[in-house]
């Protein structure tokens, strides 16, 4: 006789049928493939999310995503702007449409290009000077987008509107043509006009419907021979005043820039460092600037290093100097971004180093470029700068070209 040892099924518990069993894994399938398309939906909404954000605000991906660590990677060659002739310095527009590039060669002018384009919009010079009289450099805009441009030979700053016209000059420390004009006359009455070279004698002077140019003696301006210039967030002027043997940095307050005109110009300024080899010295400084922590990093460039001066004009260490990746043989042109990363371009080196300020130290991050004519590379580049934190103009000057860059 037969035991029949098969499991009896009970009403209320007891052991499940094979089809209630089956039932079950059917309903956690259900459930799991629900969890998916709901984080596929997830994903997809955050996808478009970020498409329609970069259609508004083309930006590097990290800044996009709002990531809470910073995310430090190389930037890509774009595409470059010709029909330069030895660029040497350049700055951009507030609004990040405009390109001032100022040239070393040819006929030395200041050129306006369209940054979207590259297009030539228009190109100026400082009034009665010829090409062998004048030498701009590098450059600067102000709040207002009026532009400064620095001149070797004219020993001078020259200041223009956005669209090229030109306003005044800072032919001293503590002198603008203006101002030297008015001192002389008594007085500038409106409409007034101005022209000095230092190449000629006087300074010629129109008055207002005045079909006739004047001359007053010329000034004697001393200790001035401006190169770099930068302007900080809240409005301040640095400039490196490159003298033989005597060479300082002087920063300026921001009414100088927030100002009207230049007539009643006495800023009260304050000059740090000197001349030499040591600490808090330098050799052909090519620039300066502020951090967000106030700390000053000079461009030392005949000493190959950066100085850093804390924001009482204290000095405190360089870097930068010496061998190595984050190294520099010949540093030039300089530019701090929002996120407080530092570009330096190595005209030697034939490239940019960054490095981030954002500790007490400065740390190297990376650099791009190499030697050479085609995309990408430099030969002798002198100037850097970028509109936000994604766009980057590197003056190449053997190449007689602007290259963008972008993250």
């Amino acid at each position: 006789m037969t035991t029949d040892t098969t499991p009896k099924i009970e009403p209320e518990g007891g052991i499940l049928t094979n089809s209630a069993e089956e039932s079950k894994r059917e309903e956690k399938r259900r459930r799991l493939l629900l969890l998916f398309l709901l984080l596929l939906l997830f994903l997809s909404c955050f996808c478009a999310v970020l498409f329609l954000r970069y259609l508004f605000n083309p930006a590097p991906l990290p800044e996009l995503m709002s990531l809470p660590v910073d995310v430090n990677y190389s930037p890509h060659y774009l595409y470059s702007v010709y029909g330069i002739d030895q660029p040497v310095g350049a700055a951009v527009s507030q609004d990040g449409k405009r390109l001032y590039v100022a040239e070393a060669g040819g006929d030395r002018l200041i050129k306006i290009i369209e940054a979207d384009s590259g297009r030539l919009l228009k190109e100026f010079m400082p009034p009665n000077t010829g090409p062998g009289e004048r030498s701009p450099v590098y450059v600067a805009v102000d709040a207002r987008g009026r532009v400064y441009v620095t001149d070797r030979l004219q020993h001078a700053i020259f200041i223009y509107t956005g669209d090229g016209e030109y306003l005044d000059t800072i032919i001293a420390p503590n002198l603008t043509l203006s101002a030297y004009v008015s001192s002389q006359l008594g007085g500038l009455p409106q409409g007034t006009k101005y022209l000095y070279n230092i190449f000629q004698e006087g300074v010629w002077y129109q008055s207002a419907g005045a079909t006739d140019w004047t001359t007053l003696p010329a000034p004697a301006p001393e200790g001035w021979s401006p190169l770099g210039i930068s302007i900080t967030a809240d409005g301040r002027m640095l400039v490196t005043n490159v003298i033989s043997e005597k060479s300082n940095i002087i920063e300026y307050p921001a009414s100088v820039t927030s100002s009207e005109n230049w007539v009643d110009f006495s800023p009260t300024f304050t000059t740090f460092g000197s001349y030499g080899e040591g600490d808090g010295q330098f050799i052909f400084p090519n620039d300066v600037l502020v951090d967000s922590k106030g700390r000053y990093y000079a461009v030392d460039g005949n000493n190959a290093r950066i100085s850093v001066w804390d924001s009482a004009q204290q000095f405190q260490y360089y870097f930068g100097s010496g061998t190595g990746e984050g190294a520099v043989s010949l540093p030039r042109g300089a530019y701090l971004d929002s996120r407080e990363r530092l570009f330096i371009v190595d005209a030697v080196g034939q490239n940019v180093k960054v490095y981030s300020l954002a500790g007490d130290q400065p740390e190297f991050l990376y650099s791009f470029g190499d030697l050479g004519v085609d995309d990408g590379q430099f030969n002798y580049p002198n100037d850097v700068v970028l509109f936000g934190t994604n766009i980057i103009y590197v003056v190449d000057r053997e190449n007689n070209r602007i290259q963008v860059w972008s993250y």
